[in-house]
């Protein structure tokens, strides 16, 4: 296993409770680091058909959502005792300074901020799309992960924003306006999530664009908050098989993928591990896609 040197990081992951989900592998993976682990998930309101919830497909899926992060606290249990579970919804405002109070009076200030949870509405094409389905996708995805990031910086930084953010204020964040602290002494990471289509997700429209608007809030945080020594970059996946993939559907799709395999969540862990630690220290403002060159 590769060091990253992130022992007794304090990692905040949104969106853990699917037991084979993205949010849950990134969380064991960084208990395996020797990191402090703060999981945070909301069990989702899907409809699902019991009956077919077996094996990996949509219905499995959805009742991973659905499920509370038990599972999920059974394995990391077994790799550490250093972790958080918190039930909450960040698309609620006042529930965001309620989740780092948690995460820090048991594990200390939060180092890694990653943010994985999204809204997901089942009918999102524009000919039958709601407006409830447009408002809460963009409350929990853009909002949520705003306001998450906001609070981040406000608890890890405000001794040192005014050294340099006002002079970025006043002139309207042009490069070359502030003076950079030291990333020896400061560091932060925060990781969002898009998805490797965003730009173009016919049939998904609240939840492509909802990840477009991440990755261009990715590149205009990490132009603010640099010269604190934070990174700011987003991963962008291919098709992963977190559960919701039938072997039809995979068959369907390979041939869309150059290394002609499906994602799994391990492949999207693996890159976040090195962008959070300080051998990526100069990466930041990214959308990277880990898609097997899906969607490029």
């Amino acid at each position: 296993m590769i060091d990253y040197r992130l022992k007794d990081k304090v990692v905040l992951i949104t969106g853990t409770n699917n037991p084979k989900g993205i949010g849950a592998t990134m969380a064991l993976s960084y208990a395996e680091q020797g990191a402090k682990v703060a999981m945070v998930y909301k069990k989702m309101d899907f409809e699902y058909k019991e009956e077919l919830a077996t094996g990996d497909c949509v219905d499995s899926y959805f009742k991973a959502l659905s499920m509370d992060c038990s599972e999920v606290e059974r394995a990391i249990s077994n790799i550490t005792k250093d972790y958080v579970i918190i039930e909450s919804d960040i698309s609620i405002a006042n529930n965001i300074v309620d989740i780092y109070d948690k995460t820090e009076s048991t594990l200390g200030k939060v180092n890694i901020l990653i943010n994985n949870a999204a809204g997901y509405p089942v009918q999102d094409s524009i000919f039958n799309i709601q407006n409830q389905d447009i408002k809460c996708t963009y409350e929990t995805t853009v909002q949520g992960t705003i306001m998450m990031i906001q609070e981040f910086i406000k608890r890890g930084y405000d001794g040192l924003i005014d050294s340099g953010f006002k002079d970025i204020q006043e002139t309207s964040i042009s490069y070359g306006t502030h003076k950079p602290l030291s990333t020896n002494r400061h560091y932060g990471r925060i990781i969002n999530f898009s998805t490797d289509t965003a730009q173009i997700m016919s049939g998904q429209i609240a939840y492509g664009s909802s990840k477009a608007a991440i990755e261009a809030l990715t590149r205009s945080i990490a132009m603010e908050v640099g010269y604190l020594g934070v990174t700011v970059n987003t991963i962008a996946p291919g098709p992963t098989q977190t559960g919701w993939m039938n072997d039809e559907l995979i068959e369907s799709v390979l041939p869309q993928i150059p290394i002609a395999r499906i994602g799994t969540p391990q492949d999207i862990a693996d890159t976040v591990l090195f962008l959070t630690s300080d051998k990526a220290s100069w990466v930041t403002g990214q959308v990277i896609k880990v898609s097997g060159g899906h969607g490029l």
